[in-house]
């Protein structure tokens, strides 16, 4: 234990295996301490990946070189201005050492060009080379598994431990190996409806010339600080001597971060992580009130933070892999293999070589598989399903919309909580709901052609212009009679509809599938019936995508007369896998006497995830 900076720079720059090691009275090291009634554990080298970095004075100097020699990675110590740039030449994770205030000229994170990258630094000698011997013995005294503190506005606060500021009273006396924060907050500080915890503490606070805690919150008026105040920072209004901003508080509900124990903190709030672009003075910072007391590392937002859903299982699953703490940060950032890095930033105040033992609760299931093709069937019903659906408004098709409305409702509530666990089979049950939907509108519109007729592009007609017309088969003579006709809608542009047109056939089938066609209603036009034994009607629905489409069939004639004397419409659910195909049948049987024998016109109707296909049919009726 040494009293001078002089003595512990001396001891480190000379320190190798099986010395005591070196270490500088301070409040930092006195709440360490708290933990085992005066007792420190011997440090054991232990070798990490990746290179240390340090910079600034002799302190951070000696600091790195410490932890360099403790857990045997090689030692670079460079001039502040060349931090960012050096460690983004080092192939793996670096761990970088430094006063905190010795960053602030590194004109970055000091991570930015490596994202495995964490930043070891605290705010005077004593805390930064008790943070680096912390950093050696992470799991002194710990209790295993995490503590959640949140916001009783917050989605998991039946399942936090703490959601007031009575119940934090569990990490005064109790170091958890993972606390994490799920609060809102700003860079000093993270808070409760009924308290806040600060990242200032006894050092360093007062470094404008104003008084350090306790007292700031109660101050009589504005004070005059020893020189002006920085124009680059937000300075608070405890730092200019007018108290704590969260006025509706009592001191007794301002608790300093540093006094809150854990091994490692994990918050969602904005800027958890700021070293070298903290727009707050670094004495206030809550990511560092966090690193003056027992914690050896904070994973945190950077800048303005929205919170990630699902970073706290990635988090978990790391943990509980054994990955070094800088891996798992890169994950969290990496948007790659299912890990969602998006707004959300991440930093580590840490060592990024790092193994913490984790023995969490029970684990999760693993999202990524289900969440990714959950999101991606969500995607396809969002993007083509519904809004094909809702395009057939302007067709002859009897459309309900309100059904399709709460449908995109439901896929934007599902969306909002990707994580949560039962995604998969909430998507299916919303799947089976839009299949009915498509049945529900497949029934309406063959009982509206059975009242009135169709007509494919019915009153909205004029609003098509052809895109394309090319030579095709007919697939219902056989011969090279046909024309495939694409034609696109003035106003909505992503209504395609296309054709296959006889000189001798007529119309043989339409659809409103956008591109080359996988979906197709095959049959001939043309089909005899005799009113003694009608018999059957059958069209083939053919699916060439990749991909299982649902919805209905169904079939209708015109009725001149009431009761009809035709063929009563009817229809049927359908699922057509990829590369397979579905044989629908219907009966012609005649519901009466009366039917003149005739050439009479109906159709087969289908909707499959939001394709409407119609097929023609002449019947010859004997």
């Amino acid at each position: 234990m040494f009293t001078s900076e002089e003595d512990l720079v001396e001891a480190a720059l000379t320190w190798k295996r099986g010395d005591p090691f070196p270490l500088l009275a301070g409040s930092s090291l006195t709440r360490f301490l708290s933990l085992d009634d005066g007792a420190l554990p011997a440090v054991v080298t232990t070798p990490r990946v990746g290179s240390v970095v340090s910079t600034g004075g002799e302190v951070g100097r000696a600091c790195g070189r410490l932890l360099a020699v403790a857990t045997e990675r090689p030692h670079l110590h460079v001039p502040v201005e060349d931090v960012v740039r050096t460690v983004g030449e080092q192939s793996g994770p670096v761990a970088v050492v430094a006063l905190a205030d010795e960053l602030e000229n590194a004109g970055d994170w000091p991570g930015a060009r490596n994202p495995r990258a964490g930043v070891v630094s605290a705010r005077t000698p004593a805390s930064l080379v008790c943070l680096v011997y912390r950093s050696l013995v992470p799991e002194h005294r710990s209790s295993p598994g995490a503590f959640v503190v949140t916001n009783s506005f917050h989605s998991d606060d039946l399942s936090a431990d703490a959601v007031e500021m009575d119940e934090l009273e569990a990490l005064y006396g109790t170091r958890h190996q993972l606390v994490t924060y799920h609060l809102h907050g700003r860079e000093c500080s993270v808070g409760l409806p009924d308290g806040v915890i600060c990242g200032r503490t006894d050092e360093g606070a007062g470094f404008l010339g104003l008084p350090s805690l306790p007292g700031a919150a109660t101050a009589p008026g504005p004070l005059v600080p020893e020189r002006p105040l920085p124009v680059d920072l937000r300075v608070p209004s405890c730092l200019r001597g007018e108290g704590c901003f969260r006025a509706d508080l009592e001191e007794g509900q301002r608790i300093r971060a540093a006094d809150l124990h854990a091994v490692l903190v994990f918050s969602q709030s904005c800027g958890a992580v700021s070293a070298g672009v903290s727009p707050y003075p670094e004495a206030v910072g809550i990511g560092g009130g966090f690193l003056e007391g027992t914690a050896v590392a904070v994973i945190g937002g950077m800048g303005s933070h929205n919170a990630e859903p699902g970073a706290e299982q990635l988090l978990d699953r790391g943990l509980r892999a054994g990955l070094p703490l800088g891996e798992i940060v890169a994950e969290m950032n990496s948007g790659q293999d299912g890990a969602r890095g998006g707004l959300a930033m991440f930093g580590l105040a840490g060592d990024p070589g790092l193994v913490l033992r984790y023995t969490g609760g029970p684990p999760g299931p693993e999202p990524t598989a289900t969440t990714s093709s959950a999101l991606e069937r969500l995607h396809y019903l969002h993007d083509s399903v519904i809004p094909g659906c809702e395009r057939l408004a302007w067709l002859e098709v009897d459309v309900d919309e309100e059904p399709l409305r709460a449908a995109r409702a439901r896929v934007r509530a599902l969306a909002e909580e990707p994580d949560r666990p039962g995604l998969g089979e909430d998507v299916r049950v919303l799947d089976d709901e839009i299949a009915l939907v498509q049945e529900e509108l497949i029934a309406r519109t063959a009982a509206k052609i059975q009242r009135d007729g169709a007509d494919f592009l019915g009153d909205a007609s004029p609003a098509f212009q052809r895109m394309a017309r090319r030579a095709a088969p007919c697939t219902s003579c056989g011969t090279d009679r046909g024309q495939h006709v694409v034609l696109r809608h003035a106003v909505d542009h992503r209504l395609t509809v296309q054709t296959l047109q006889c000189r001798r056939c007529g119309d043989v089938w339409w659809s409103t599938e956008e591109g080359e066609p996988t979906l197709l209603i095959g049959g001939r036009v043309d089909t005899d019936a005799d009113r003694a034994a009608p018999g059957t009607l059958t069209r083939t629905v053919t699916n060439t995508g990749d991909r299982t489409v649902r919805g209905a069939v169904g079939m209708a004639f015109r009725a001149f007369y009431d009761p009809p004397v035709l063929p009563v419409w009817h229809s049927e659910a359908v699922t057509v896998p990829p590369g397979g195909s579905h044989t629908f049948t219907a009966s012609l049987a005649l519901p009466s006497q009366g039917a003149r024998p005739d050439v009479h016109s109906g159709f087969v109707i289908a909707l499959l995830d939001g394709v409407h296909l119609m097929s023609p049919v002449i019947l010859r009726l004997s």
